[in-house]
């Protein structure tokens, strides 16, 4: 079937009638008529009527147009793609990331990224969750790796990552176990390290003051390199994603333990509503390729099967 003859019918019905879409398509409406006619001819059936008010499609005209309209944008999108993967990456991007996803996998992302792609002027900035979220939709970065929950509201496509329970660490002598769950009862027990401009922690501390339990926060610290090294240092227990400690947890340094009905979800996002570069796509699939490298699915199972 010849597309352009598709095109023209497509034309006449949308415009109601030869004279119109003859204009609008800079042909005659003689020459319109006649691949219209090779079009009938092609398929075997009339796809529509003259009339003295205009043009009515018929019934078999009427499913040709339903269809034509999903082949064109099917086309569309075929040219967009094949563009999108013969177009050499190249520009400015921005990626934005949290403490943890940057201290996990920001070395070698950046590294393999920029040896990949020389003609990418990579940026990275660093920030909570929910700023990395607010960074995006402002167009302040092009990529950027948070919290599931985060994304809601906001005009963001997101790719999920990992799945992921929010855990208590401490010392390796405290004994905590990530095949015994505590509740946030026990968590209130102890002396905590948390970042309370971290929604994650937020949400913990509000069911606990529900709960009647409230939580025994001794300092709010946000770098979690430093959370983590006063934790190691026996100074308190903190309140993390399971994914935040693993390299000190694996390296014998500390314990964790999951807390019950807390959970969270890792993606990594980029605009809806605006056009993305070459170069973005391709950060977003380096982005699940490193954390995929990372095997933190393994690392969970092995830490609540031990």
């Amino acid at each position: 079937m010849d597309l352009r003859q598709l095109g023209y019918f497509v034309s006449i019905a949308e415009h109601g009638g030869f004279a119109a879409a003859a204009r609008a398509r800079y042909i005659s409406q003689s020459a319109l008529s006649r691949q219209v006619q090779l079009l009938e001819e092609e398929i075997g059936t009339r796809l529509l009527d003259r009339s003295s008010r205009g043009i009515v499609l018929t019934p078999a005209g009427q499913i040709l147009l339903e269809r034509a309209g999903r082949l064109f944008k099917d086309v569309t999108q075929l040219k967009e793609d094949v563009l999108g993967e013969a177009e050499t990456p190249s520009g400015q991007i921005v990626l934005g990331l949290t403490p943890s996803m940057r201290q996990l996998f920001a070395g070698n992302l950046v590294e393999g990224f920029l040896r990949r792609f020389p003609a990418v002027h990579l940026g990275v900035i660093e920030g909570l969750s929910h700023a990395m979220a607010e960074s995006l939709a402002r167009g302040l970065c092009d990529v950027a790796v948070f919290i599931r929950d985060d994304a809601k509201g906001r005009a963001l496509s997101t790719r999920k990552l990992i799945d992921e329970p929010l855990v208590i660490a401490a010392q390796s002598r405290a004994g905590l176990r990530m095949d015994t769950p505590v509740d946030v009862n026990e968590v209130a027990k102890h002396p905590l390290i948390v970042s309370r401009s971290n929604r994650v922690t937020t949400g913990l501390e509000k069911e606990a003051l529900r709960l009647g339990c409230p939580l025994n926060i001794i300092i709010d610290v946000q770098p979690l390199h430093l959370s983590i090294d006063l934790v190691c240092r026996g100074v308190a227990y903190m309140v993390v994603p399971f994914s935040a400690a693993v390299t000190e947890y694996e390296a014998g340094f500390l314990s964790m333990a999951p807390i019950k009905g807390f959970d969270t979800g890792w993606v990594v996002a980029w605009p809806s509503d605006r056009k993305v570069s070459a170069a973005s796509l391709r950060l977003v699939e380096a982005v699940q390729i490193e954390v995929a490298a990372l095997h933190l699915d393994e690392s969970l199972r092995r830490a609540t099967h031990s």
